[in-house]
């Protein structure tokens, strides 16, 4: 494993975050998001932020919330039959709850936004994945960047999109050509595109 060389950065991150907050004098900027997540496929996602304005164009802070993220190399299909046992044509809908209970991507971490109406947005920090069955599969580094719309109004209702990445840098396993023909890819990265509307709070 390659990702216990990030925790320097985060750490960082965490101090540079911090030393914000000592800094904004009591000027915060509380950002509240719901929205859509497409990955492989799309499902819901919820976000919050709390940042720490150093300057009017500049805000210091952290973020967390959940997204509809799947594996790049896994085929995840989310679904339920609306007719018994699948129907004659097995139609299907999407799940609202892929991405808040299964195919998830929880993240939490340091965040950075630099704007005011028109701003730009970056994060990065920790995500945990689940599968279609809302069981565990892992736990990784990664990060968003993105743009976003508001105003100066105390509450300020506010769009983003954001782009959401989580590498896997595991090394591959040590396996014989004719075994790793037999086996499930294990080098899988995650992302999704995200597209949130909520709240500014000033």
């Amino acid at each position: 494993m390659r990702s216990h060389k990030l925790f320097p950065a985060l750490a960082a991150l965490f101090l540079v975050t911090a030393a914000g907050a000592a800094r904004a004098d009591g000027n915060w900027t509380v950002s509240l998001g719901a929205g859509q997540s497409v990955s492989k496929n799309h499902g819901s996602a919820i976000e919050a932020a709390a940042y720490a304005q150093l300057y009017p164009l500049l805000g210091l802070g952290i973020e967390g919330g959940m997204a509809y993220m799947n594996f790049d190399t896994v085929p995840v299909v989310s679904f339920f039959p609306v007719e018994p046992d699948g129907g004659i044509g097995n139609a299907r809908l999407a799940s609202l709850t892929d991405g808040l209970t299964r195919n998830r991507g929880l993240f939490v971490g340091p965040a950075l936004r630099f704007g005011q109406q028109l701003y730009a947005v970056a994060s990065a920090g920790i995500y945990e994945f689940t599968d279609n069955n809302g069981n565990w599969l892992a736990r990784r580094y990664g990060g968003s960047a993105g743009i976003g719309l508001t105003s100066k109004r105390r509450f300020s209702p506010r769009a983003e999109v954001r782009y959401r990445w989580a590498p896997d840098r595991s090394a591959p396993p040590a396996t014989l050509p004719a075994e790793r023909l037999a086996m499930p890819l294990t080098h899988e990265d995650a992302s999704a595109i995200v597209f949130t509307i909520g709240v500014d709070l000033h």
